[in-house]
């Protein structure tokens, strides 16, 4: 039987597999590195989460301000800070909760970033574009928002049946717990959406009960050509639409959408 777990719990152990899950992708982080040696910073992130992209960006020496909805994410954000920035003033890095479809605040940044696959949790046109004007409206002149997503294949789509995958077995560095990660996803065509469900299931290094934990997400997939066109309604002037990387440009059998929007 499954251990049962308290919303508390529950939330904090998301986070830390969210890290578990992370703990080896690195190649958004020198994207984002590069993007604000660029731009000079400050930075606004929607979506910071556990501060995986925030953190790294704090000790290049930028401002950093992270906003997310999830306060399990923002605590692990803010204590990744405190266990890394040696004698960093702590300003550097600042999180907030707030919904990024009304957040503001009077800083302005040159670079706005939400990362991943943030952007398709919105719902609606009115959402993104909501979104959209959050970073646009935080921008100083000359600024760039980026916003990446998945642009998965029809042969991709197809295998989202609801099927399941097992992703990894790897230990916790925290607890010395074995995890294990296993999705379903199912591609709903009429409506373009994946319903992501992802299981994260625990056992002590010594045995015991198995824990488990559930988290479920509709994903609003955007293509290239319209997350571009959105950009455009938004505000935004100078528009380009990357790859995997930003010298390779979107085309034919990238896997993602990097959208790099200039406010003139």
């Amino acid at each position: 039987m499954a251990r049962s777990l308290t919303p508390a719990d529950r939330a904090a152990r998301l986070a830390r597999y969210y890290d578990l899950d992370f703990h080896d992708v690195f190649y958004d982080a020198e994207l984002y590195q590069q993007l604000a040696l660029s731009t000079g910073g400050p930075v606004l992130e929607l979506g910071v989460g556990s501060g995986r992209l925030a953190v790294p960006l704090a000790l290049a020496g930028y401002e950093v301000l992270g906003v997310d909805r999830d306060q399990a994410m923002l605590d692990r954000a803010d204590a990744a800070w405190e266990r890394e920035r040696g004698g960093i003033e702590r300003d550097r890095l600042r999180t907030v909760a707030g919904d990024f479809r009304i957040f503001r605040t009077a800083r302005s940044f040159r670079l706005a970033l939400m990362a991943v696959n943030t952007f398709l949790l919105a719902e609606d046109e009115e959402t993104r574009l909501a979104v959209l004007a959050t970073m646009r409206e935080h921008l100083l002149p000359g600024g760039i928002a980026v916003v990446e997503v998945g642009t998965p294949s029809a042969a991709e789509l197809a295998r989202y049946d609801r099927r399941l995958l097992h992703e990894w077995l790897r230990e916790d560095p925290e607890t010395g717990e074995q995890v294990t990660k296993t999705i379903s996803a199912d591609y709903d065509a009429d409506d373009e959406t994946i319903e992501l469900t992802q299981v994260f299931e625990w056992t002590a290094t010594h045995g015991g009960p198995v824990g488990r934990v559930t988290q479920v997400d509709l994903l609003h997939l955007v293509s290239a050509e319209h997350l571009g066109r959105l950009a455009g309604a938004a505000g935004f002037d100078e528009i380009q639409l990357w790859g995997d990387h930003l010298s390779i440009p979107y085309g034919p059998g990238s896997q993602r959408a990097i959208l790099e929007a200039r406010l003139v």
